[in-house]
């Protein structure tokens, strides 16, 4: 679903790509995976109407959320008054639940600094229908990312992720869609254009904890 609300829930429906690879972080490696995101960027940039950056924060609780394939995060969006909490309950590779709460910038950026994180009830009764009790929750990675998104085409969104976590960099491209099969066509329409080789990657937050993991 591309619209966001208030306070919602919802079924994203989504396929992604990575386009720097997990292995072998060369920097000649990164330069030409950047190259690809700047082709990608000049090709479609008539079709994007928003240019942010936002910063996720990651919470879990004994690693209740990550061993449960889902995530909890607080995102501030540069420059917006409001920000959002969001549970993400995944369905399949390709659906993801998503329990979204807008709250005044102000408010969230003060949990962020000081530590302090109060759940919602819309989320809290969701984790509790997941058997996940959640106490002391606490942060476990950040992640920056400057995204760039658009309409391709009717119930089609279209985005382009550089995203920095931990001293690394990496390159993505997104697709909201409303019809799975239909937007798989098109999206892999694109990455062979590009060549660019199909590749899931794993999400951003565990990318996020894997390498701030590696820092420690």
């Amino acid at each position: 679903m591309i619209e966001r609300g208030r306070n919602m829930a919802h079924l994203e429906k989504e396929y992604k790509n990575l386009l720097t690879k997990k292995k072998k972080k060369k920097k000649k490696k990164i330069l030409k995976k950047k190259k690809k995101y700047n082709f990608l960027k000049e090709e479609f940039q008539s079709i994007f109407m928003k240019d942010i950056t936002q910063t996720n924060q990651y919470y879990d609780c004994h690693q209740q959320l990550e061993n449960n394939r889902s995530a909890l995060r607080i995102r501030l969006i540069e420059g917006q008054k409001t920000g959002e909490i969001t549970l993400k309950l995944p369905q399949s590779d390709c659906e993801v639940i998503e329990i979204t709460e807008e709250l005044p910038t102000e408010q969230l950026q003060w949990w962020v600094e000081e530590d302090i994180f109060l759940l919602p009830t819309s989320i809290k009764l969701a984790l509790e229908e997941q058997g996940i009790e959640l106490s002391n929750i606490s942060p476990t990675a950040t992640l920056t990312t400057h995204r760039l998104e658009g309409m391709l085409s009717p119930g089609c969104l279209l985005v382009l992720d550089e995203s920095h976590y931990a001293g690394q960099t990496d390159y993505e491209i997104e697709m909201e869609v409303e019809d799975l099969e239909a937007g798989k066509e098109v999206f892999l329409e694109i990455l062979n254009r590009h060549g660019i080789t199909p590749q899931k990657p794993i999400s951003k937050i565990r990318r996020a904890l894997l390498a701030t993991k590696n820092l420690g």
